[in-house]
């Protein structure tokens, strides 16, 4: 089994308000789930000793509620190499009482900063319930993310196909399929973001069918082949990683 064709069977069969991306989306008045991320690059041979900065740092002031925060690795693609440090789930609400000055910063300037060779990009990630497929049941160690590049004007093709595969999977039961959206556009090719979680890499060999059967008994026979066709005329670029989460 290719590992492409496992992403594309994941993918087309099947990684953070509203207002603040450019698409036409309903103001949603619930409450949502958000995550922050900092990408970092440690010093070169300090990549350990970020790590454990970073841990004491976060069980110290980030260890519980809205401003629990981890950190992943990024294992592919051109990012390869990075850190990101998560904090959340979240509000935007809840930020304005995140840990700041004072005792918490102090802490990153002496421990952490020092580790550190350069910060990249801050986002914030709006989790989808609606779109998303959770069937998680214990954390996991590994998440397939891929970045999403949208044509101008096409979320409203790419969220019904999103709720016709979520659709599917929950009459399959099966994988979890997770979407996050930015939620500052910041014109780069990072609008949403797929995740699959898995735990293994030898998960990615497995040959499950997809959901290609379950998605054509919902939709009719052929509407694969559409759903497919369709998915090549509304993205403009994909941006897929591995990460390691929870170091």
């Amino acid at each position: 089994m290719k590992i492409n064709k496992f992403l594309l069977n994941a993918l087309l069969a099947g990684v953070f308000i509203a207002s603040f991306i450019g698409y036409a989306q309903e103001k949603e008045k619930e409450s949502y789930e958000m995550v922050n991320l900092q990408y970092i690059m440690p010093k070169i041979g300090m990549e350990k000793a970020f790590e454990k900065a970073a841990k004491e740092h976060n069980n110290l002031y980030h260890k519980e509620g809205p401003y629990k925060a981890s950190i992943d690795y990024i294992l592919t693609g051109s990012e390869t190499g990075w850190y990101v440090w998560l904090m959340g789930p979240n509000t935007f609400s809840d930020l304005d009482g995140s840990p700041g000055e004072g005792a918490h910063a102090d802490h990153w300037n002496k421990f952490v900063a020092p580790t550190i060779a350069e910060y990249g990009r801050s986002e914030f990630w709006k989790y989808n319930e609606k779109l998303s497929y959770n069937n998680l049941k214990a954390s996991t160690k590994y998440e397939n993310i891929w970045i999403l590049d949208l044509k101008r004007g096409d979320y409203y093709r790419f969220k019904a196909m999103m709720l016709k595969i979520k659709e599917a999977h929950e009459k399959k039961a099966d994988d979890s399929i997770l979407i996050y959206e930015n939620q500052f556009n910041g014109n780069d090719g990072r609008e949403i973001a797929i995740v699959w979680p898995f735990n293994s890499w030898a998960e990615l060999d497995i040959d499950n069918g997809g959901i290609k059967k379950t998605y054509e008994e919902i939709n009719g026979e052929g509407s694969w082949q559409d759903a497919m066709d369709e998915w090549s005329e509304f993205t403009e670029s994909i941006n897929s990683q591995v990460w390691r989460i929870g170091l």
